[in-house]
């Protein structure tokens, strides 16, 4: 059997991840080799070598623009939407979430609307659900906030209790609909659990 040498480029050193994060958090953006060191927090040397193994695994695409060199993420690549989810499952808004689950409530799941995994904002749209009992809107609004500065919007949200959501689904809510024929994606909770709710 061959070893697929592209996930060999992917999870090995520290730098790397860190990169992978900061670059799929916000996937449309382009980022510049020193802008990345200051984001990363690691050695120059370190980040290039890193931009360049992602690079060679089709993982980023770069240009040269006057005298900097930009990279993005391609979303050409089959890993692609995979490297998104994972890092919005233990990067910024879903890590901050998870971490406080049990603050929160009896949180069961948090379902990203694609707009949001992909940092597109469309007015009026939903961002993100949020599932489980006693939700403590007071512990989660400073982390709501947080994420809105990040992304300099207003981010809309849902919050329902198990039996509202089970409720809606059943009856084939108009909302619920909508939301999940635009490829949602589960940050916290089984994607499975949610189907048969």
């Amino acid at each position: 059997m061959k070893f697929n040498t592209s996930l060999k480029h992917l999870f090995i050193s520290k730098t790397r991840i860190k990169l992978l994060n900061e670059l799929f958090y916000f996937p449309q953006e382009l980022y510049y080799v020193r802008q990345l060191v200051r984001l990363v927090d690691e050695e120059i040397n370190s980040v290039r070598r890193e931009l360049d193994n992602l690079s060679k695994a089709g993982v980023l695409l770069s240009e040269k623009r006057g005298n900097r060199l930009f990279y993005w993420t391609n979303p050409q690549n089959d890993m692609f939407y995979e490297i998104l989810t994972m890092t919005h499952k233990t990067h910024g808004l879903g890590k901050l979430i998870s971490s406080q689950k049990e603050k929160i409530g009896n949180l069961k799941f948090l379902i990203y609307s694609s707009d949001f995994l992909m940092n597109r904002s469309k007015s009026g749209s939903v961002d993100f659900i949020l599932v489980g009992n006693k939700i403590s809107l007071k512990d989660l609004d400073p982390i709501i906030k947080q994420e809105e500065e990040l992304r300099h919007r207003e981010i809309n949200y849902m919050v329902m209790d198990k039996s509202e959501f089970s409720l809606r689904k059943t009856k084939r809510d108009p909302f619920l609909v909508d939301f999940f024929l635009n490829s949602p994606v589960t940050i916290i909770g089984n994607a499975y659990e949610i189907t048969n709710l």
